[in-house]
């Protein structure tokens, strides 16, 4: 998708009286045409990708076919397929053996969830907080002071980041042939070659 996206000519050159263009693709206008769908609530639906499923089958579990994958990659704003699609659980334990030398060992410290006698939350979960943090809250009666403090391992944390990274969303299957036509349409409008001198000067 990105050969499609419009051209510009863009100066990396530091001397304003000695231009030196080089032709880019305007990725300025993925972001924004990004936006623009994704205030359409309405046309998505929420699912979890299972262990090791890749864009291609899940656009041909939904879409039956594998080629609209490129559809659920813009829709998360996926930029770094590495980086940013859910691991498998044999290639997140890959990744964490040779990122960490021990995974087990403890990466942080997180607060547990913390309520009055009213029901109000006092301490929220899931804070960043040292191992010795500690709360002192008026309980309707008595002042009490909680610890609220649970350790996190480093094979946790990438488990727990990788377990969001598998809730995405998709264009519901109904609506993906109307998409497809209308994310052409709008990715191909105005598709000029412009001059640029910078970033800010890149009018979308």
């Amino acid at each position: 998708m990105i050969n499609k996206l419009p051209e510009l000519l863009y100066n990396f050159s530091s001397k304003p009286l000695d231009p030196d263009f080089l032709i880019v693709k305007n990725i300025w206008r993925r972001a924004q045409i990004l936006t623009e769908f994704k205030s359409q609530v309405t046309i998505f639906t929420e699912i979890t990708v299972g262990d090791g499923e890749r864009p291609e089958d899940i656009a041909t579990q939904y879409y039956g076919n594998p080629f609209y994958n490129w559809t659920i990659l813009i829709i998360n704003d996926i930029t770094d397929y590495y980086a940013q699609w859910p691991k498998s659980i044999v290639q997140l334990q890959e990744f964490i053996n040779a990122k960490y030398d021990n995974g087990q060992a403890t990466k942080h410290h997180i607060t547990t969830e913390v309520k009055d006698a009213n029901e109000n939350v006092i301490v929220p979960a899931g804070k960043i907080v040292p191992s010795n943090f500690q709360v002192v809250y008026y309980n309707g009666s008595t002042t009490v002071t909680a610890t609220p403090v649970v350790s996190v391992t480093n094979a946790q944390y990438e488990f727990d980041l990788n377990a969001k990274k598998q809730t995405i969303q998709i264009v519901k299957p109904d609506l993906i042939e109307d998409f497809v036509e209308v994310y052409h349409q709008v990715l191909n409008k105005g598709n000029i070659t412009t001059v640029a001198t910078s970033a800010a000067d890149i009018n979308m």
